[in-house]
């Protein structure tokens, strides 16, 4: 890789550069990447740094950038690299180790919410099994008064402690509980809804009982996942699923519906 200090030691010129290789690796334009992790690098908005191109960059914070672009090239996680996850509206802190959620996860969120504005209840409570970093649920009890409880279930206690650092950094480990375990039989009551971004068929056992009536599950499924998908909800579930595409990436968003009790109408 060519040094970044062939070519001017300025803003605009090492972001250029950077661009370029990120291009050359991944065969698509990478600007997106190369401005935000010079962002990072120098502290300061996206808008500024485009604002200056001539601004100077200092040795070290070059040297800095160089690394970042490198690790960037190889394939590594952009919020892996500035330890920084935007998420529908919060920056979370990420360590490299911490698992990220899945493409389909803002829309399994907008979904959710969706379901739960249906909901005539003026508390509701949610669960969510293999929450990794926590950002599905932090966005949930973020986005939603009305969940006045979320469980969000992962086997990894160093991702629990990364998410528990950034609902403490929001002030939302007042409605979350992180549990360790590895599925949603650690969840202590019935929910209102069930998410899953990263569905193990096995860790979510009978889970039509860990609903409230009319409640539901969510989960993101890729594409070969599917078929497993459809027989473990046929055995699961008596009636149909509702099944959503999710644009670009091959995954699918379903919806499982437990029945309402008649006389709870």
């Amino acid at each position: 890789m060519a040094s970044e200090f062939e070519v001017p030691l300025t803003w605009g010129a090492q972001l250029a550069r950077a661009e370029r290789i990120l291009a050359a690796t991944s065969g698509q334009a990478s600007r997106h990447e190369a401005t935000e992790m010079l962002s990072y690098v120098l502290g300061i908005p996206e808008a500024e740094l485009l604002a200056c191109p001539t601004a100077p960059l200092d040795l070290a914070d070059a040297q800095a950038y160089e690394r970042w672009v490198a690790r960037c090239a190889t394939g590594e996680a952009l919020p892996h690299i500035t330890g920084h996850l935007e998420f529908m509206g919060l920056d979370l802190l990420v360590r490299p180790e911490d698992p990220l959620p899945p493409l389909g996860a803002q829309r399994l969120v907008e979904i959710a919410l969706q379901r739960a504005r249906r909901r005539y209840a003026d508390e509701l409570l949610v669960a969510e099994v293999g929450t990794g970093c926590g950002a599905i649920a932090l966005a949930l009890a973020a986005l939603e008064p009305r969940f006045i409880r979320i469980y969000a279930v992962d086997s990894s206690p160093s991702a629990l402690q990364t998410a528990d650092a950034n609902g403490a950094r929001y002030l939302l480990n007042l409605v979350i509980g992180w549990l360790q375990g590895d599925g949603a039989e650690v969840v202590p009551e019935p929910v209102d809804l069930l998410v899953c971004a990263r569905p193990k068929w096995t860790g979510l056992g009978q889970v039509i009982d860990m609903l409230r009536p009319g409640g539901a599950l969510i989960c993101v499924v890729n594409a070969g996942q599917r078929q497993v998908a459809a027989e473990w909800l046929a055995r699961c579930f008596p009636t149909e699923p509702v099944w959503i595409e999710v644009e670009g990436n091959g995954d699918a968003i379903f919806v499982a519906s437990r029945a309402v009790d008649l006389e709870e109408v």
